[in-house]
Parts: structure tokens; sequence; C-alpha cells
């Protein structure tokens, strides 16, 4: 197998960066994002799943993306 380039290097690093900010979330926050990154549920799923009701889900969605826009904007750890 050929070794990765650089460009897969650096879509690698920033995966792992975005993941490690996803961990850094409260679970309220994380597991909503996940389900709606990851998985690709909407409200109506995450809140069957999560027994929360779609108003929250939606609020704990944009308060959750708002935390990991502000995680990812810091600059890496090296």
């Amino acid at each position: 197998e050929a070794l990765p380039d650089a460009a897969d290097r650096a879509a690698r690093a920033e995966a792992e960066r975005a993941l490690a900010a996803i961990r850094r979330l409260p679970p309220a926050y994380r597991e909503p994002l996940v389900l709606r990154l990851v998985e690709g549920l909407d409200g109506p799923e995450i809140a069957t799943l999560t027994g929360l009701t779609p108003g929250s889900v939606r609020v704990n969605l944009h308060r959750g993306m708002a935390q990991l826009r502000a995680l990812l904007a810091d600059p890496p750890e090296d």
C-alpha cells in the first residue's frame, strides 16, 4: 500500500481534530450531534431514540453545533 500523501495526512488530522472536539462536548449535546452528523438521523428520529422532545433536540443540536464551531475555531494543539 502506498504511503499517504500530504493531503491524506491533512484530512486525517482534521477528522481526528473534529472527533476530539466532539468528544469534549457535554453528553447532552454530543449524543444528538453524533446521531445527526454521523448517523444521518433527523430531529424526530433523534427525539424518539433519546426520549427528548423535538424542541429539546433542536436546542441541543443548535447549542452543540455552536460549541463545536468554537472548539474548532481554536488553533489545533500540537
